[in-house]
């Protein structure tokens, strides 16, 4: 099953390496980022493990362990959509 982040999820995940780095260090952002992709691109072969969203119609959770954060994806045949990733404490979607 294939992965695809779509920009979005990408700017999302940048922000929070970006803000990392500042709030902590270079080398905790470099492991905040390796969680992150490590726990989506362990989805496959049962993406659907994962909850269901009652926040976005369609799409999936992927609480990201010991890190604050939650994935969004949307399950397709062939694919898995990664939407956006958010921090806990935000309200989302606005």
């Amino acid at each position: 099953m294939k992965i695809l982040w779509t920009d979005e999820a990408l700017d999302d995940l940048a922000e929070i390496i970006a803000y990392t780095c500042v709030a902590a260090s270079p080398r905790t952002a470099e492991s905040v980022e390796r969680r992150i992709v490590e726990q989506i691109e362990g989805l496959p072969p049962f993406p659907e493990r994962i909850r269901k969203s009652e926040r976005i119609p369609g799409a999936r959770e992927l609480v990201v362990n010991r890190l604050p954060y939650i994935v969004f994806v949307k399950l397709l045949p062939d694919v898995i959509v990664v939407l956006n990733v958010v921090h806990t404490a935000r309200k989302f979607p606005a």
